[in-house]
């Protein structure tokens, strides 16, 4: 007997929302690695609110990812939420200017926001 193939089994997912995949993917490994670029630069970059928004800007990326690859029906709303998020986080960032990893991620969480807000939009 035949093996179906995981791709045969599900229906395809689509390059629009496989390249919101790919972005909140990138979007959640920037994030992180920010996360430690900031507890070695110490300073105002380790304050909580700074932080916690990189957090949570890393977890919804990764969730939003998550459901979009499983197709949920629920992935339209993780991505709106993803989309506040991933605002945050470039705010956040935007705010230190002189430092070029912040402002990598706030280039990267600003282009996952504009994705995933297409999805949540029904894009």
């Amino acid at each position: 007997m035949e093996r179906m193939g995981v791709r045969e089994m599900t229906s395809e997912i689509s390059a629009e929302l496989r390249e919101c995949i790919e972005d909140c993917q990138e979007c959640h490994s920037i994030c992180t690695e920010t996360i430690m670029h900031c507890l070695q630069m110490g300073g105002r970059h380790v304050e909580a609110v700074h932080i916690r928004t990189l957090q949570d800007c890393a977890e919804m990326c990764a969730t939003s990812a998550h459901f979009m690859l499983r197709q949920s029906p629920l992935h339209r709303q993780t991505c709106a939420i993803c989309t506040q998020a991933c605002t945050q986080c470039a705010e956040s960032c935007e705010a230190f200017p002189e430092d070029k990893m912040m402002q990598q991620c706030a280039q990267i969480c600003r282009r996952t926001a504009a994705s995933t807000d297409k999805i949540a939009r029904g894009g």
